[in-house]
């Protein structure tokens, strides 16, 4: 209901903001959390999905700043904009998926190694599953992301020019893909999937410093 009360005390969809944007993530996260955990009836990842959910929402309820109806661009916003900013949100959904399916496959992997048939091993994923959700959630998360960027870019560059193309967030996101890209050749080359778990956590962490910290310094996304 908060969520409802927002969108109708804006008019509008609350995701032009990097902090807008967190308070939707969490929204998201808490959602999939949910049909995860009645899918599978695991526990601890449900607690993943929660935990980020309310670390999300913790930073959207401290915002420095307060929501506004009235954003810089909204005269310029359309379709496409919506669009870009919506995959790219997906686009994170599917990065925190696959991070923490790489967490459980490490926790399976070294549950197998010492023989550790515990309570944990048997509530977790099996570590073929968590695999598959690991590489599917980052290839189909690549791609998403990806759309978003082109999608971005020529709004971009028809509200503000080619000098979109050196804007630090644009410059920053591209990156990000580009590690992710790298990241998956990488596998595909090296078939090391215990590194490639440990890898891809440390990516997504560095995917979100990007988005919360970068963003403060963009031209681009005026709304952040």
């Amino acid at each position: 209901m908060t969520y409802i009360n927002i969108i109708i005390s804006l008019g509008r969809i609350p995701v032009f903001t990097t902090y807008e944007g967190m308070f939707t993530l969490s929204l998201v996260l808490s959602i999939v959390g949910i049909s995860y955990y009645y899918r599978n009836e695991s526990e601890q990842v449900f607690f993943g999905f929660i935990f980020f959910s309310f670390l999300f929402f913790s930073i959207f309820t401290f915002q420095p700043e307060p929501l506004s109806r009235e954003v810089e661009v909204s005269v310029l916003m359309n379709e496409l904009l919506v669009i870009h900013v919506g995959l790219a949100l997906l686009a994170y959904v599917l990065f925190f998926m696959s991070a923490l399916h790489s967490l459980i496959y490490l926790i399976q992997y070294d549950n197998l190694k010492k023989k550790r048939f515990n309570r944990t091993f048997f509530s977790l994923f099996s570590i073929e599953t968590a695999k598959k959700v690991m590489i599917r959630s980052l290839v189909i998360g690549l791609l998403t992301m990806t759309v978003s960027i082109l999608l971005g870019l020529h709004w971009g560059i028809q509200i503000i020019g080619v000098d979109i193309m050196w804007d630090i967030k644009v410059m920053g996101t591209s990156f990000v893909v580009l590690l992710y890209a790298a990241l998956f050749i990488h596998l595909k080359k090296v078939r090391n999937t215990y590194i490639f778990a440990m890898l891809n956590i440390g990516l997504f962490i560095f995917c979100m410093i990007n988005y919360l910290f970068v963003s403060q310094f963009s031209n681009f996304h005026i709304w952040t």
